[in-house]
């Protein structure tokens, strides 16, 4: 800027000079305007063009939500084929879903139940499931202490804690069914029995099971026997093998793992079982199960405790609910003897009218659990 003032000033002067010289003629010109002293032109922001469209500064992408920590803790083992297995599998859909970093702990001696718990939930683990009536006190003594954890008790029956969503199996009705198929198929007037601990809701499977196969023979008779355990398959063996020598065509199992060696009683004796998993359809001696949907009922609550309509509570999970069912096993109707298959088909229409009114209410299976 002062370059620029300096040169205009001796401009101006020289301009003076030739026109100081011009004026000695009484003809020439007038004197010139003098040029004005350039300035600074203020800056102007471009007129914008209206084809264009206009300039949009990106928006930030979110940050990444934070995956959801899942913990399921089991009192039993897994490698039983039953619940633990099928749990183990809700487990793994909800890690893939939910991109959830999921732990499984297996926790069998219940001195640690409460501990077990507690750590979880003392680092940050936001579900967690627990299974089966044994870790009910552990589960209801932690959860009101850790109510930013949300806890889920499969085959629980507590209500009443905030954080905590109990699910509880009629499977009594579902065995009600099984009992159907075991009286159409019995020829010495017993039907039997093994589970794992003698608890009510086990009194009340084994109690509907013979209620129902007293409606096709009201002299059928029933035996149950415990192995006081629910992982001990030679127990379950000893236990099949006895009812089957004492003349058990069919027994209904209830046991976890310990089915597995009730399981290979029938087949070392010539008996016929009816299950609790799917698992089991390999053996020639299961006729079908009772199937609790443990993978799927993990899932749901798992995403039910995801989401913002989480409520606490108890929930139900029968044959009306879809959460049991009497299936049977494929390769039993392809391949069992001829007999058996006839008057299992003839049966089916009676198995799923007494299906359909537990479903609508009108046929009330009673809880019994005295023995």
């Amino acid at each position: 800027m002062r370059n620029r003032l300096k040169f205009a000033a001796i401009l101006l002067a020289l301009t003076l000079i030739a026109a100081a010289c011009g004026n000695d003629d009484d003809g020439g010109s007038a004197d010139p305007e003098p040029a004005p002293a350039p300035t600074d032109a203020p800056t102007q922001a471009p007129t914008p063009d209206p084809t264009e469209a206009p300039t949009v500064a990106p928006t930030p992408a979110p940050e990444p939500a934070e995956a959801p920590s899942v913990a399921l803790v089991a009192n039993q083992k897994a490698g039983d084929l039953g619940p633990i297995d099928d749990l183990v599998r809700g487990l793994e859909m909800v890690e893939a879903d939910f991109g959830a970093e999921t732990t499984f702990i297996e926790a069998t001696d219940p001195s640690t139940f409460e501990t077990t718990l507690r750590n979880l939930a003392n680092q940050g683990t936001d579900i967690i499931a627990v299974t089966f009536p044994p870790m009910q006190d552990a589960v209801v003594a932690v959860a009101p202490d850790f109510p930013d954890t949300r806890f889920i008790h499969v085959f629980g029956f507590e209500g009443g804690v905030d954080n905590l969503v109990s699910i509880g199996f009629d499977y009594y009705k579902g065995t009600y069914l099984a009992g159907i198929l075991a009286g159409a198929l019995n020829t010495t007037g017993k039907v039997g029995f093994v589970g794992g601990v003698s608890i009510p809701p086990l009194n009340a499977d084994y109690n509907a099971f013979v209620a129902a196969a007293q409606t096709k023979n009201s002299a059928i008779t029933g035996e149950a026997a415990f192995a006081d355990s629910f992982e001990d398959p030679a127990k379950g063996r000893e236990l099949g093998a006895a009812l089957y020598d004492g003349g058990v065509e069919v027994i209904m199992t209830d046991a976890a793992a310990t089915d597995l060696g009730v399981i290979q009683a029938a087949e070392e004796k010539g008996g016929y079982v009816i299950g609790g998993s799917e698992n089991y359809f390999d053996s020639p001696a299961v006729i079908g199960s009772v199937l609790l949907y443990w993978a799927q009922v993990l899932y749901d609550q798992v995403e039910h405790a995801l989401s913002d309509d989480y409520t606490p509570g108890y929930i139900g999970a029968g044959v009306a609910e879809g959460g049991v069912d009497l299936v049977i096993s494929p390769e039993f109707l392809a391949n069992g003897p001829t007999e058996m298959v006839e008057i299992i088909n003839a049966t089916l229409d009676e198995i799923e009218e007494a299906r359909s009114q537990i479903k609508s209410g009108s046929l009330k299976v009673p809880f019994n659990p005295e023995l």
